[in-house]
């Protein structure tokens, strides 16, 4: 049983912050150093300063990244840069971007999601992998700020499109709470929703749902360590909100739920295309274009990508099921089947001999290019999308994916909302 609450929201007040869209930013982890500068600069008050807090020469276990976040958070509250909602809401979400040359539009909503505890039947369901320097980072930095400084990303089930029906006749007439564009091409628009009944509607609808987190696997873990860790402290009082954290929840069917691919850097890449022949055939593609169009079509099928090294594009679709199914071995069909399992298992652990170090990972497509042809890597894998239902899938089968398997797109804005413990 999922367990969602309203909430009193921290956010930005608008007689000092008359233009929100110079505060927010993307989630903190697709943030690069340039991009952190520029969020620097744009406004002194930008969520950056909370959510990736520059290092400094001379930081000090007492002084540092982490410390001075909480210190900009509290003088923020102090001041009244950031304010309190007066009554617990909830927050639906509008999201208006442009994908695979369409417009589309993403609808979710906003609440506190209790955190499982181990006992628990699962309802909630991760599907990727996390790892420890990520969450060491996050955790050090919510002791500071004692609140969930940005959502979590989670997808449900509602082939009934209720969740939808209900906003568009009751919530989407009201006034707009936020609105802002992100400055990458998305419109975001976020409504409040206070009312008892209303807030009741959508709380009974999740109770009957798994719910399965698409982005923010290291923050969900990351919260519930931080629980514990609270529910250790014996000389602190333990507030029911430790219990919860911050959640965006959209239905797997809307139509605006858009996954794109993560592709694969390599350095030192000292093998040939023909290296990959044991599972696999290989065939040149006189350009990208042609490459993206046979991937296209095999979308359906599984263990074809894409490879780009020495300024030639290559399709590589599997040619023995059966050798892949051998060397993977666990896991059910549909984990065997995804193409990222198969891409890293079968040809980078056991045909190719990549290592973890040596693959960094790019959505963007004709920026990873350039960085091949640059010399700062030496080849390129390209993949197709994962699909939701494989996600689901994998996820209800307690399977997790490798690192970078999925992302959605478009990021939720960080700083429109706050959960303060």
């Amino acid at each position: 049983m999922v367990k969602i609450e309203p909430f009193a929201s921290v956010y930005y007040n608008n007689e000092i912050i008359d233009d929100v869209s110079k505060v927010i930013a993307p989630p903190y982890d697709v943030i690069d150093p340039r991009s952190q500068e520029d969020l620097y600069q744009r406004h002194p008050y930008n969520i950056i300063r909370l959510i990736l807090s520059k290092e400094m020469a001379g930081d000090t276990p007492q002084e540092n990244k982490y410390t001075r976040a909480g210190a900009y958070f509290q003088e923020w509250i102090r001041r009244n840069i950031l304010i309190q909602d007066p009554e617990p809401a909830i927050y639906f979400y509008e999201q208006d971007f442009k994908a695979e040359a369409m417009e589309k539009r993403r609808l979710g909503f906003i609440a506190l999601m209790r955190l499982q505890e181990d006992t628990e039947a699962k309802s909630i369901h991760p599907h990727e992998h996390t790892h420890k320097a990520p969450k060491e980072d996050r955790l050090q930095l919510i002791k500071e700020v004692e609140a969930n400084l940005s959502p979590i990303f989670t997808i449900f089930s509602d082939p009934e499109s209720v969740i939808k029906k209900f906003f568009e006749e009751n919530i989407k007439p009201t006034p707009v709470f936020f609105e802002a564009n992100d400055g990458a091409g998305v419109a975001n628009r976020l409504w409040r929703v206070t009312d008892s009944a209303s807030i009741d509607k959508v709380k009974t609808f999740l109770a009957q749902k798994d719910v399965f987190i698409a982005d923010g696997h290291h923050r969900y873990e990351v919260a519930r360590m931080f629980r514990d860790y609270k529910k250790a402290d014996t000389s602190a009082n333990f507030k029911d909100p430790y219990n919860y954290i911050m959640t965006y929840f959209t239905p797997l069917e809307d139509d605006g739920l858009c996954i794109l691919p993560t592709h694969r850097l390599i350095k030192n890449a000292n093998f040939s295309p023909d290296s990959c022949s044991p599972c696999f055939v290989v065939k040149e593609c006189s350009c990208k274009e042609l490459l993206l169009s046979e991937l296209k079509k095999k979308e359906s099928e599984v263990g074809a990508f894409g490879l780009y090294k020495d300024s030639k594009f290559y399709l590589l679709k599997s040619s023995d099921k059966r050798e892949c199914n051998r060397i993977i071995q666990d896991g059910p069909k549909e984990y065997k089947n995804l193409d990222v399992v198969i891409l890293h298992r079968v040809l980078f652990d056991n045909i190719l001999k990549i290592a973890l170090n040596q693959i960094s990972y790019e959505v963007e497509l004709d920026k990873a290019i350039a960085l091949v042809d640059e010399k700062a890597f030496d080849a390129l894998f390209i993949l197709n999308p994962t699909k939701v239902e494989q996600i689901r899938s994998i996820a209800l089968g307690g399977e997790v994916m490798p690192q970078k398997s999925t992302y959605f797109y478009p990021k939720l804005s960080t700083g429109f909302l706050i959960h303060k413990f």
